[in-house]
């Protein structure tokens, strides 16, 4: 999976499209190193990193979700912040999210959904094995 998308210094992700090629001053979703993006006529368009490895990443950092996996998702960075404290928290876990720890960000993106069998109905992730 190529990256496309890196995290600027208000923590809000940016598209490969939206920048030019070159080293970026965007910084890796993953592990907060700096991005070159590669534009080349071979290859799809993507983010490298800079500096000469990237450290390794812990596979619960990040839940699995078709658009996150996808990167069509644009989310202020306070909303991503808070994506990665609940999916740590409640989606690794496979718990069940109270409404009011829930940004209306990540609604709007597809990335939690009501669990109207839940009383009262709380959020959970939004998953392959929920969506197929």
């Amino acid at each position: 999976m190529w990256l496309k998308f890196g995290v600027d210094e208000d923590g809000t992700l940016v598209s490969i499209s939206d920048v030019t090629k070159g080293k970026t001053s965007l910084k890796c979703p993953y592990c907060n190193c700096r991005l070159t993006a590669k534009k080349g006529k071979i290859k799809e368009h993507h983010f490298a990193h800079t500096e000469e490895t990237c450290r390794p990443v812990s596979t619960g950092d990040f839940p699995v979700l078709p658009l996150y996996d996808n990167f069509n998702i644009h989310l202020s960075g306070k909303d991503l912040k808070q994506l990665k404290l609940l999916w740590q928290e409640y989606g690794s876990k496979n718990y069940f999210i109270s409404s009011d720890l829930v940004p209306s960000g990540l609604i709007r993106a597809g990335l939690l959904q009501k669990n109207v069998f839940t009383f009262p109905p709380q959020y959970e992730f939004i998953t392959e094995s929920t969506n197929g």
